[in-house]
């Protein structure tokens, strides 16, 4: 009887960044929605609501980049355009 081989690993999902320049309140940068996988499924939502400050693309990029790096899905609403926020398609 011939030996099967063993099924092999499922590759790891690749996250999504969405983007959406839009109308929000004039004192929010952007809103940041981050959602989280484990075993292909759903299962952490967490929204950030990044207000205008000094900071406020800094502390975009940090949310955003950590997420994407970590795999997570990650979909923005915000009034400047990609670029304007250092994001490269």
């Amino acid at each position: 009887m011939a030996k099967s081989e063993p099924p092999q690993p499922k590759r790891p999902r690749k996250p999504i960044l969405g983007y959406t320049v839009g109308d929000i309140p004039y004192e929010l940068m952007a809103v940041v929605r981050v959602e989280w996988y484990q075993k292909g499924m759903a299962y952490e939502v967490k929204e950030y609501q990044i207000e205008e400050c000094p900071d406020a693309q800094a502390q975009f990029q940090y949310i955003v980049g950590t997420a994407l790096k970590q795999g997570a899905d990650v979909a923005v609403l915000t009034q400047y355009e990609p670029e304007a926020l250092g994001v490269q398609e």
